[in-house]
């Protein structure tokens, strides 16, 4: 009596389970939704900036870019005003010991906008100056502009002291209503600030 023949093990690879379809699916849609949460996602941007001696005051000029994210548009278009905060410091350069902090500024503009006349308004909360906008463009456009703009009196520094200033605009979470402060601050959307931007004060 002959006994049976095994059949060759099979080498093909087995078929993908419903499991780890399921694990590329998820993969595959949180990718999706990072990339499009980046497209959404603003910015702020110091384009340039410098200063120089006006009448024994240093002044600072600079142009930034503002680019809100789709969260705080939809802030804004819901009636919420947004704060955003121009910060200044003035540092003086030691050689032998940690640089000192000498002087900072902070300047804050309100945006917001009007649905009855569908314009935008910046106030400038330092000097009360507002302007109306026809377009978020210009509003931005407008608040980025940055002219002669007073930092400190020439002689409260060391004619012999080396000095420099950064710059840096970031969206003030801390004027928010409660609730969307909360949210706020989990939020990628409403965590919009630029990067500090670093130059000599005077050569």
């Amino acid at each position: 009596m002959s006994g049976r023949r095994q059949r060759p093990t099979s080498s093909r690879t087995a078929a993908p389970t419903t499991t780890s379809l399921a694990v590329v699916s998820l993969v595959l849609v949180t990718v999706l939704l990072t990339v499009d949460s980046a497209l959404g996602r603003g910015h702020f941007d110091v384009r340039s900036a410098g200063s120089r001696l006006a009448q024994g005051v240093y002044v600072v000029t600079a142009r930034l870019d503002y680019r809100l994210s789709d969260e705080a548009l939809e802030a804004l278009d819901s009636g919420l005003t947004l704060t955003i905060q121009l910060q200044i410091e003035l540092v003086r350069q030691r050689r032998f010991r940690p640089d000192s902090l000498i002087a900072t500024l902070t300047q804050d503009y309100q945006l917001s906008y009007q649905p009855l006349s569908e314009r935008y308004l910046v106030r400038n909360l330092n000097s009360g100056e507002q302007k109306s906008h026809a377009t978020l463009f210009s509003a931005l456009n407008d608040m980025g502009r940055i002219v002669e703009l007073p930092v400190i009196d020439a002689a409260l520094l060391d004619p012999e002291g080396r000095y420099w200033i950064r710059l840096r605009a970031v969206l003030d979470q801390n004027t928010l209503p409660g609730p969307l402060r909360l949210l706020a601050f989990w939020s990628e959307g409403f965590r919009l600030e630029s990067d500090w931007y670093r130059w000599t004060l005077r050569e």
